[in-house]
């Protein structure tokens, strides 16, 4: 907002004239806001309802949803679309897509429309563009995040792997669960707190396909083919002091100091914390005397009898 708007002495349509600390009260609201203001707030900072309806006429105020406002000069853009829809359904909570946009989570956010979960079952008549979803929150499910109410990430996972297609839930819990954000025990809680809710089936299904001590589904691949071939004396993520810090190591051979990492079907880019995070690992194993065998998605699938004769070698050796 610039000089002037701040400066700025409003007319009515009877003549009246705001006064410049009410317009600086309003102002200050949307600042804080993105620019957005809802019609509560603007009575209870000291317009009349005559006064509202004079500046919307008059370019002043854009409605956006039902009962909230952006200021007249500004554009609509997705943040300021999201201020408002909460505004709108206050006191909703952000959650799944919009949620992930917000706490940076590894899922598509390209789409614009904003999902709000409410609390309560009341109807309410969902203006275009809003995804409103039905479902209690618990009060340990909400964060903050630039002022709005958003689901947390354990709570905004746990429901993006209800609603996105199968192999997209199951790929987000696996990255989930590797990175440390979410346990298989959320998942298993969050089906025993909503019986019959959308979506159980599929968490259910992603709960059958997790081995204990896999962090993803290319891992539980390698584990069974282990197992098929009567490899024995393996731990799965096995920690190990190294160089100060402690590696979690995909599979472990202890007793031959052999460490085995499996690159899932999405493995991070060249660019990614991640990437530089295993490399320094990798070589705080091999200074400390570990050998270290890395293994592929295509690899365990395509070349199963290849693997196991690399991990066979050097065993023997």
């Amino acid at each position: 907002m610039d000089n002037r708007d701040r400066t700025l002495w409003m007319t009515t349509g009877s003549g009246a004239r705001i006064g410049q600390n009410l317009v600086m009260n309003w102002f200050a609201i949307a600042r804080r806001q993105n620019g957005v203001v809802s019609h509560s707030q603007l009575v209870a900072a000291g317009l009349s309802h005559g006064e509202l309806d004079s500046m919307v006429r008059r370019g002043e105020l854009k409605p956006l949803y039902p009962g909230t406002y952006l200021h007249g000069s500004l554009t609509p853009t997705y943040p300021q679309r999201l201020r408002a829809a909460s505004l709108w359904a206050d006191p909703a909570v952000v959650s799944h897509h919009s949620a992930a946009r917000l706490l940076m989570l590894p899922v598509d956010v390209s789409t614009t429309v904003i999902h709000l979960t409410v609390d309560d079952r009341r109807y309410r008549r969902t203006p275009s563009g809003i995804d409103l979803h039905r479902v209690p929150v618990g009060p340990g499910e909400i964060t903050s995040v630039r002022g709005l109410r958003v689901t947390t990430r354990v709570r905004s996972l746990v429901d993006l792997c209800r609603a996105e297609s199968p192999a997209l839930a199951r790929n987000l819990a696996d990255r989930g669960i590797q990175l440390g954000w979410i346990e298989p025990s959320d998942l298993v809680r969050s089906v025993a707190a909503h019986p019959g809710r959308t979506g159980n089936t599929q968490l259910r299904a992603i709960l059958a396909g997790i081995e204990p001590g896999a962090h993803a589904e290319s891992e539980r691949v390698f584990h069974r083919l282990l197992r098929n071939a009567g490899v024995r004396g393996w731990r799965a993520q096995h920690r190990v002091r190294v160089r100060g810090r402690t590696c979690r190591i995909d599979v472990a051979f202890p007793e031959q100091r052999l460490a085995i990492e499996i690159d899932g079907r999405r493995y991070h880019d060249e660019l990614s914390d991640r990437f530089e995070d295993d490399r320094a690992r990798q070589n705080a194993l091999v200074a400390a005397g570990w050998r270290v065998l890395r293994f592929t998605w295509r690899q365990l699938t395509e070349r199963p009898d290849w693997v196991l004769g690399q991990v066979r070698q050097l065993l023997a050796a």
